[in-house]
């Protein structure tokens, strides 16, 4: 027992943190699922502006067994794009921040990470 202070009192205090990480964590599950529904939605009306798209990977902590916060946001690879900055409005208008990243301008070593890891939403 901490000096002076009740034991119902600091049981009261743990549980109330317990419950607040409780809902953080489940706060944490549905913005992620909210990002990865947004990936799909996007993917159609990306390949719509830009036919010539080949490829969209989804990569960053909105992948599992990624460390994924509040401020997370969506991370997209596009591969083969033709017309970047139409697809670039597409994304600015997104109520979600998205990184629209065109792969042809990653460096060969970042490639091979985002290949490695990522998970490919759209393949010609």
């Amino acid at each position: 027992m901490v000096s002076g202070h009740d034991p119902e009192f600091i049981s009261a205090i743990a549980s109330a943190e317990n419950r607040r990480i409780a809902a953080h964590r489940q706060f944490l599950v549905q913005r992620r699922e909210a990002l990865r529904a947004e990936a799909q939605r996007l993917v159609p009306l990306l390949i719509e502006c830009d036919p010539g798209i080949e490829r969209i990977r989804l990569f960053g902590s909105v992948l599992p067994r990624r460390r994924f916060r509040s401020d997370s946001d969506l991370d997209l690879a596009v591969e083969g794009a033709t017309r970047f900055s139409d697809l670039r409005r597409i994304v600015d208008v997104s109520d979600w921040v998205v990184d629209l990243i065109e792969w042809e301008t990653l460096s060969e070593s970042i490639q091979k990470i985002v290949a490695r890891d990522a998970e490919v939403l759209f393949d010609s």
